[in-house]
């Protein structure tokens, strides 16, 4: 899969029955860091354990992900 052909794919898999997709709007931390911020989700157990994994360098079953969605510009799309 090309990288540009990533987001259409989350789309169809929401659009399809939603397996697979986790989303969290959770926020709880944001902390300045010399490479900009880090920001904190809180998420499920099994994510973040998937997510340690990762941390480490081991693979992991999620593709973990961030989006920033500008609210006014997502107005313009919703149906």
């Amino acid at each position: 899969m090309e990288k540009n052909q990533i987001l259409p794919a989350i789309c169809a898999m929401v659009a399809d029955d939603n397996q697979g997709v986790k989303m969290s709007t959770t926020l709880t931390d944001v902390k300045d860091d010399p490479r900009g911020a880090i920001v904190s989700f809180g998420v499920e157990r099994e994510s973040g354990s998937d997510a340690k994994l990762q941390l480490h360098g081991l693979p992991g079953k999620y593709m973990v992900c961030c989006f920033f969605i500008d609210k006014n510009e997502l107005e313009k799309y919703k149906v």
